[in-house]
């Protein structure tokens, strides 16, 4: 994957950027953490070691990107959503490769793993439609004591921004699940991952990045090692 087609633009000499603000940036720390392959107990990449004030700016943008993002359409959302699912698995090799390297998936089911994560990305475009899309009648008998005088309709909107932090030893299943889900319902994501799984959650950042939204995606993607 490394200095390879879409992901050259990531990569810092031997080292990973981190995504914020709709570029790739090199850590003010000037510092990395080493991402060791259990297979060969030798380092495979290496990664931003970024600092407090940069992740606290990552968060700020995002509150700030999440106000846009809320008036997007659902059908806008969801198209958005199967678009990343079709550019995941178009790309699934170099994704595969890095569930291969950080996590020692065999071949076969890192492969199988994408596909799969892709077809959820999809689901959870589906599921957000049909969720999203209906609200609730409330009326006022449905306590003791009260007529049936006043109506209430109801509907989700979002809380803000939510960090992801996925497991350790990250596969690709949940955090498509955890980052996807929170994109449907009008909400951003900023995303930490594992020493393992890093590289993993810095390829999404770079597929994610290829145009998927029509302005600025970088105020909707934000992908840091910390």
């Amino acid at each position: 994957m490394a200095g390879a087609g879409v992901f050259s633009e990531i990569l810092d000499g031997d080292a990973y950027k981190y995504y914020s603000n709709g570029e790739w940036k090199k850590s003010s720390s000037g510092k990395t953490v080493a991402i060791v392959n259990p297979t060969t107990r030798k380092t495979q990449y290496k990664v931003q070691a970024c600092t407090q004030e940069e992740v606290n700016n990552v968060m700020e943008l995002a509150k700030s990107a999440q106000k846009t993002w809320a008036k997007t359409p659902l059908w806008k959302r969801a198209e958005l959503l199967h678009k990343a699912a079709a550019i995941l698995k178009e790309h699934k090799a170099p994704i595969a490769e890095c569930l291969i390297k950080e996590i020692a998936k065999p071949a076969k089911d890192s492969v199988t793993e994408v596909v799969r994560s892709g077809d959820l990305i999809s689901y959870t475009a589906e599921e957000g439609v049909r969720i999203l899309g209906e609200g609730k009648f409330l009326v006022s008998d449905s306590f003791p004591g009260n007529e049936r005088t006043k109506y209430c309709l109801t509907s989700k909107i979002p809380l803000g921004v939510v960090l992801a932090i996925p497991p350790f030893q990250l596969s690709c299943q949940p955090s498509c699940l955890k980052d996807r889900t929170c994109i449907d319902c009008w909400k951003l994501s900023c995303a930490q991952a594992p020493n393992s799984g890093c590289c993993l959650l810095l390829a999404y950042g770079a597929l994610f990045s290829l145009g998927w939204f029509p302005q600025r995606p970088n105020q909707l993607r934000h992908w840091e090692r910390v």
